[in-house]
């Protein structure tokens, strides 16, 4: 009873703070039904250049930590998006120095935030953990290579993925952190071609994300698509041509399971593709146009499924040394647009009262509404450009036709965690006008580029208030960690959402204690007949006789990768030479070979 009194005392709080945000009283307009409606600029201690959304629903914003870059603050704050709290936090003092300025940040399955590098110009190998039960900053184990401006991207173990970031050194090999330590993925080096210069580069915030077979996407800024498989030295394909344009400080969204929407950057286009990597090769649409050619700008996904773009510039000489590279105050966009997945058409909302361009950020709020910061280049001259502040966009979801408060479906009660496959109830007053129900993960954002932000769609039937849900399958298909739990009714309104945890908190692991080198090619040999070892033919395995005379093919049969364990790393497992992805199992009293 708490509980479900504490969930409608949230939503009534929210509904009154459509109507006075930030301590100002809105008219309530029909216009607000069909464009939405901003908040005033409300004053930041801090320049919102970066933003993470914590499991408890507060905001995580910094800017720089050490040196000022800019005119930052060297400030890292908690926002709170209900109460409008900003809580300075004595943080920065434990980093010793260290500078988090640009870093690029995923937040872990316990819901602590990973960050790599930061000091501006510089190839830096330092990483860097927020623990949101302390609110302290660490330093962490440094990555392999120096980089500037990489990506972070979270893996289906909880380990994290570093790539790109090759200036002013050559940093284009992945990495992993696993097991306390960084592994290179040397056979895995991603071709990025020029520019790498300081301001316009291929190699800065590649778009990568975990794609539903298990291996990394790459969907952008270049248009070359790519696939990265993580195992062993890892290894890189490319799958074909987006759109031809490279898309630097543009954005991407992966609005559903295996389908991404690309926008914006390089020269400020109005063209946006979908990319659906749900079959063999990936496919790429055209989808609709903007009405506002876009750089610098963000993409959020709503609570309802569809996806917001705001800010950025439409000059369309988004080249190195510049306007327009990263900021043109008399090309800002300020009105915002919604994209539809259903029609593949965009819709143009109201528009903010600042520029948001370059160091400018987007998130996704637990309530549905969207708060929009930042915006600030010192050292680029950008006179204007220097807003220390945030507006919260309410999209037109939260508005009857009347622009009156919509009424909302209520989560009544749902689990605080969940495993994959797992089934589990959720119930609502309006659970019969629910149409559909997904999780969006907890946002991480700085540069146009959102780290984390996933939807993923949930499957149910309905039995009076209770509403029967079935969990993502896997990991592949929603990274553990924390997300929004969304229902959605026949009107399109969404619920204030119920945070959760997802697959729990996967436990760093230790490398196999075994003699055999990790990732080397080994045989098993017969104890009783020398010239026999263990292989496998047409996925079954056998005992058979190979020598120095014998076939490659039987060779390769033969011989194996040793990874860690699949079902425990602390063991081992035999991957397939032959056939990449299969491994030695035994099924039925038999040894066989099996893809996994």
């Amino acid at each position: 009873m708490k509980f479900k009194l504490h969930l409608q005392i949230m939503a009534a709080i929210v509904t009154l703070a459509i109507a006075v945000t930030h301590g100002v009283l809105y008219a309530q307009t029909p216009a607000a039904a069909s464009l939405g409606q901003w908040s005033g600029v409300d004053p930041w201690p801090v320049y919102g250049v970066h933003l993470t959304l914590m499991p408890d629903g507060n905001v995580l914003a910094w800017d720089s930590t050490n040196n000022g870059f800019g005119g930052a603050t060297n400030k890292t704050i908690l926002w709170n998006p209900v109460s409008n709290s900003k809580t300075e936090l004595n943080s920065n003092a434990s980093l010793q120095g260290e500078e988090l300025f640009c870093a690029p940040h995923t937040q872990l399955p316990d819901g602590k935030v990973f960050t790599v590098t930061g000091t501006v110009g510089v190839a830096d190998n330092t990483t860097h953990i927020f623990d949101n039960q302390s609110n302290q900053w660490s330093l962490h184990q440094s990555m392999n290579t120096g980089r500037y401006y990489p990506s972070s991207t979270l893996l289906a173990n909880g380990n994290i993925l570093v790539t790109g970031g090759s200036y002013p050194i050559d940093a284009d090999t992945p990495e992993i952190f696993e097991s306390g330590t960084w592994r290179s993925l040397s056979s895995a080096k991603i071709p990025f071609a020029l520019p790498k210069g300081f301001i316009d580069n291929t190699s800065y915030f590649p778009w990568t994300q975990l794609a539903p077979n298990g291996k990394i996407f790459y969907v952008g800024p270049e248009s070359s698509m790519r696939y990265i498989d993580t195992n062993g030295a890892g290894s890189i394909t490319t799958v074909g041509e987006r759109d031809g344009i490279f898309r630097d400080y543009g954005s991407y969204a992966m609005y559903s399971t295996g389908k991404f929407l690309v926008a914006g950057g390089g020269p400020a286009p109005k063209s946006t593709y979908a990319i659906d990597i749900n079959g063999n090769q990936p496919v790429v649409s055209r989808t609709g146009d903007l009405t506002y050619g876009r750089r610098q700008q963000n993409l959020t996904i709503l609570a309802d499924g569809q996806v917001l773009v705001t800010g950025g510039n439409s000059n369309p000489n988004g080249k190195d040394g510049q306007p327009g590279s990263q900021f043109d105050l008399n090309t800002a966009v300020y009105a915002g647009e919604i994209w539809n997945p259903a029609t593949g058409q965009w819709k143009t909302v109201a528009s903010m009262a600042k520029p948001r361009q370059y160091h400018s950020t987007a998130l996704l709020l637990p309530d549905g509404r969207v708060v929009v910061a930042g915006g600030v280049c010192g050292p680029c001259g950008a006179t204007g450009h220097n807003e220390q502040n945030a507006e919260v966009f309410s999209p037109p979801y939260l508005f009857n036709l009347d622009g009156t408060p919509a009424a909302r479906p209520t989560i009544s009660s749902a689990p605080d965690a969940i495993g994959y496959g797992q089934f589990f109830t959720v119930t609502s007053p309006q659970a019969a006008s629910i149409t559909k129900g997904h999780l969006i993960k907890l946002g991480a954002v700085t540069h146009a580029t959102n780290f984390d932000q996933r939807l993923v769609p949930l499957s149910f039937t309905q039995s009076g208030t209770t509403l029967n849900v079935t969990a993502p399958a896997n990991a592949n298909l929603a990274p553990p960690g924390y997300y929004m739990l969304f229902l959605v009714n026949s009107a399109g309104v969404p619920s204030v959402s119920k945070i959760i945890q997802v697959g729990g908190n996967p436990s760093p692991v230790t490398p196999p204690n075994v003699q055999v080198p990790l990732y080397s090619r080994q045989s098993i040999q017969s104890l009783n007949f020398s010239s026999h070892y263990v292989g496998e033919t047409n996925s079954l395995g056998y005992i058979k006789q190979v020598n120095v005379s014998s076939s490659a093919v039987d060779k390769n049969s033969t011989t194996f990768k040793v990874v860690p364990g699949l079902a425990n790393q602390q063991c081992i497992s035999f991957e397939s030479v032959n056939v990449a992805g299969k491994f030695l199992r035994h099924q039925g009293y038999r040894l066989r070979g099996r893809q996994e």
